[in-house]
């Protein structure tokens, strides 16, 4: 009976560990509902290097992996590696979910993504479009 438990107990072990390893990188969406999210007119008056979580979407890419970051307070340029965004290509208009640093360069203020997590689209944000 003991043996039979610690096979079971190892079972679940290896099995926890495929699924851990199988969601390594990647956010789930419970993730983002932990995480207090910040509005683009709030980010405005946040001091440099503060980091901040936003929800909304990306409505153009303005090039050199600076792209238009809106949500329903207002627009913001953000800046995206193009590793954080690997093999996904930025749809029009895509609602995204964003871990970033505040950037204040003199009243410029903008933000540089550290995590980026694309959702699926609730509802569809038709007051812009993408340029890729």
């Amino acid at each position: 009976m003991k043996l039979k438990f610690l096979s079971l107990l190892a079972a679940a072990g290896v099995m926890f560990g495929a699924l851990s390893t199988a969601t390594a990188g990647t956010m789930q969406s419970s993730d983002a509902a932990d995480k207090p999210i910040s509005q683009v007119s709030d980010v405005q008056n946040m001091s440099d290097d503060t980091t901040v979580y936003i929800q909304g979407y990306l409505i153009q890419n303005l090039g050199n992996e600076m792209y238009m970051f809106q949500d329903d307070s207002g627009t913001i340029a953000i800046e995206i590696d193009d590793d954080l965004l690997a093999s996904d290509t930025v749809a029009p208009n895509a609602l995204v979910w964003i871990v970033a640093e505040v950037n204040k360069n003199g009243q410029v203020t903008s933000l540089e993504a550290e995590e980026i997590q694309f959702l699926p689209s609730q509802a569809t944000n038709t007051t812009n479009s993408a340029n890729k």
